[in-house]
């Protein structure tokens, strides 16, 4: 959560219902702290996984089901079967191609993301339309990785898309506002504002719903929360609420499903790493495991730490007043009786 006591942020635009009202028009603070809750404890066990390579088939899996079911929203009949059997680097006989090319082009901008990410390239216009290149693979190449040049219409919706005179200038504002709301707001919350306004603004001649999910994705693993993989058994729904929070500005639906698509992510990923042995599991270093309790029972003293890891409490006070010295701990109150905080975030 951002360090402000409310929630609440003006967009100060007038395209739209959804950009000149206040967000969020609901309190999520109760959904917010379990998903945290629960992100946080996927943090922590999935580092304590000894070999990073066990965690690579789940990862296989998800990318799978993201693929399918964001095709299958845009209207495509590949299977799941059929798009594992396309991240295999097979061909389908049968299958339309261009449904084929469009579930490669949902890997390649993944792996593209993931290479960013590593690299830590910023998230700004240039991201998104090298992003929409590859993902947008069944589209003739003109058309990838740059702007729409027409008046666009959303078939059988409320929503009307940006003019292609102001799509630049959309853009530009889209990036302002959802860093600015990163800021004020939950991180969450800003993913879901900027979803939806993305959407709205419709930037490419085709291919936004696939890059918009692909990006949204980014942003919540950017902020060490799991990607989601929005159900094609949900599209109704998801393309229902985006469109009333566009053109009414109820922000409530669509942000409710994306924290249940949040929520039921995170739990199967807990569900997952559950399941690894004792002995698969690796010793986090000692100034870690001592953050952790302090986060769990900020009241510990040096003894009670010392006891539970197994180490002299001379040790103990040495790691405490190294962490100290590092900035990343500090004790407030008085000596007896006060309580740890741990300074800055934490990726557990």
């Amino acid at each position: 959560m951002g360090e402000t006591d409310t929630l609440y942020y003006d967009i100060e635009k007038d395209r739209s219902a959804m950009l000149s009202t206040s967000f969020p028009s609901s309190d999520y603070r109760e959904e917010i702290a379990h998903i945290e809750t629960l992100a946080a404890t996927w943090r922590r066990q999935r580092r304590l996984i000894a070999s990073p390579e066990a965690l690579r088939s789940y990862e296989e899996d998800f990318l799978v089901r993201m693929a399918y079911n964001s095709n299958a929203i845009e209207g495509s009949t590949l299977t799941l079967a059929e798009t594992e059997i396309i991240y295999e680097g097979e061909f389908v006989p049968g299958k339309p191609g261009r449904e084929q090319i469009a579930a490669r082009g949902i890997f390649e901008g993944h792996d593209f993301l993931t290479r960013c990410s590593a690299d830590k390239r910023p998230f700004d216009k240039s991201l998104i339309l090298d992003t929409h290149e590859r993902c947008a693979l069944d589209l003739q190449p003109s058309a990838r990785g740059i702007y729409r040049n027409a008046p666009a219409i959303i078939r059988a919706s409320r929503t009307t898309p940006a003019s292609p005179l102001r799509i630049r200038e959309e853009m530009d504002d889209l990036i302002f506002h959802f860093d600015r709301l990163v800021q004020e707001s939950s991180p969450l919350l800003a993913c879901a504002w900027f979803h939806a306004a993305f959407e709205a603004i419709h930037p490419f001649a085709d291919g936004n719903g696939r890059a918009g999910r692909l990006l949204l994705n980014a942003q919540l693993e950017s902020f060490k929360f799991a990607p989601v993989a929005i159900k094609a058994s949900h599209a109704l729904e998801y393309k229902g609420s985006l469109e009333r929070w566009q053109a009414d500005g109820d922000d409530a639906p669509f942000v409710l499903l994306l924290l249940a698509c949040e929520t039921e992510e995170l739990e199967k990923r807990l569900e997952f790493l559950a399941q690894f042995p004792e002995d698969a599991k690796s010793r986090a270093p000692l100034d870690e495991r001592v953050l952790e309790l302090l986060h769990a029972n900020p009241s510990s003293s040096a003894r009670e730490l010392a006891n539970t890891l197994d180490v002299s409490t001379r040790h103990m006070q040495r790691v405490m007043k190294q962490l100290q010295e590092e900035g990343k701990l500090r004790h407030t109150g008085p000596r007896k009786g006060g309580l740890w905080e741990i300074i800055g975030s934490r990726n557990v």
